[in-house]
């Protein structure tokens, strides 16, 4: 009776020691401290002293030891094994005693010293899906006693267990490698794709002497003003670089009518206003990872009252963020040098604004482009975009008094 007793006590405390083990190789803990604690309950159910883990390196066919107790000097320590060794031992897939069954034992071949000399007694190979992980070996147990059968079939279960986690902790490290790989990919795919639009938007400034920079500054203005409307992070960044390719159109213009000083012809305007369209040709083959890029080119020089080109478009009709374009684009071309006049105040400009506003320009952009130079001025802005480049000085009584008589706009 007290040894039926006994061998019931035995397996509830093989029964708590597996859902122990289930326990902790789920959970979130650091896989070194998991190993570890995996290998202790392995020991612990057998009284064995001595045990490591090792894991399997597929590439250069080694056993690296990750976790030991009892032995000293365990880092580095490892072994090999033929790739017949490996296919055999994943098809047994049961306990190795050393001591057991020679032929078992025979797989190992130059490896069963280099286990012995780690007092290895007993091993416990950790396959999932036909795929060897590594293997845990312990000891001869601590009471003399040998090993039974039951043990061996309670050393299998307990190794299937610590198996899942090593598949799951490699298929994680794999995913991460590719992850990081795959993020350095992106990195560079990402900054080559942007050297490319400030390479093109360089391209299309460098064909006017006196537009230089333009571009990027039609780009900034775009992106503070959008901000100021309350845009989103990614229709923001679609419209700064809708800005740097907006006049990307104007590649395809011969150079001697964009730099003309006198007026223009009927055919040389005819030619210098397409450029919006051609851009659009350009930009519509393009897949952009932003919405809306090639309309905001083709349409950035429509007003609301209709009379731009090439469209006729009016109001709602022309795209929020050519509406923005088609005013920070005037803005900038007003007070920059151009071949036909010098570049225009900041009162002169704002002039032209209050003198187009509902006609040439959208109200509902004007305002917030007003809110910012206003910010800007005040200094409540941390790294203005606008003020900066208007080569004057403004204070805050001036910029009120030039602003007022904007309809709407306190």
């Amino acid at each position: 009776m007290l040894e039926v007793d006994l061998s019931l006590e035995r397996l509830l405390f093989n029964l708590n020691t597996l859902a122990e083990l289930g326990e902790e190789i789920t959970s979130p803990k650091d896989f070194t401290r998991v190993v570890k604690s995996s290998l202790y309950m392995v020991m612990g159910s057998f009284a064995a002293s001595k045990g490591a883990i090792f894991q399997y390196d597929s590439e250069d066919q080694r056993f690296n030891a990750i976790a030991a107790k009892g032995l000293s000097d365990i880092k580095g320590a490892g072994f090999k094994l033929s790739k017949e060794a490996v296919k055999e031992i994943v098809k047994f897939n049961k306990p190795i005693d050393l001591k057991g069954d020679p032929a078992h034992a025979a797989l190992l071949g130059p490896a069963k010293a280099e286990l012995e000399k780690a007092s290895a007694r007993v091993l416990a190979f950790l396959v999932v899906k036909d795929e060897l992980l590594g293997v845990i070996s312990i000891n001869e147990k601590f009471s003399g006693q040998d090993y039974t059968v039951y043990d061996f079939q309670l050393l299998s279960v307990m190794a299937q267990h610590i198996s899942f986690s090593l598949h799951s902790h490699t298929l994680l490290t794999k995913l991460m490698h590719k992850y990081t790989e795959n993020k350095g990919l992106y990195e560079n795919l990402r900054r080559i794709y942007y050297d490319t639009i400030h390479a093109f938007a360089a391209a299309i400034d460098a064909k006017d002497a006196y537009t230089k920079g333009h571009s990027h500054r039609v780009s900034a203005y775009c992106t503070v003003v959008a901000r100021e409307m309350g845009w989103s992070p990614d229709e923001i960044e679609g419209i700064r670089i809708s800005g740097l390719l907006h006049d990307i159109g104007k590649i395809a213009v011969d150079k001697s009518i964009i730099n003309k000083a006198s007026p223009l012809t009927s055919n040389e305007c005819r030619e210098l206003n397409s450029h919006p369209v051609i851009g659009y040709e350009i930009l519509s083959k393009i897949k952009f990872p932003w919405k809306g890029i090639p309309m905001m080119t083709r349409n950035h020089h429509e007003k609301v009252d209709g009379t731009g080109y090439p469209d006729r478009l009016k109001k709602a009709e022309i795209p929020l963020g050519a509406r923005i374009m088609a005013l920070v684009d005037a803005f900038d071309a007003m007070t920059t040098d151009r071949p036909y006049r010098p570049r225009l105040s900041f009162k002169e400009a704002m002039d032209e604004v209050r003198e187009n506003f509902g006609k040439q320009f959208d109200p509902e952009v004007v305002q917030p482009f007003i809110s910012v130079i206003r910010k800007e001025v005040l200094g409540e802005v941390e790294n203005p975009s606008i003020v900066p480049l208007l080569q004057e000085h403004l204070d805050s009584v001036t910029v009120n008094r030039l602003l007022e008589g904007f309809p709407g706009i306190s």
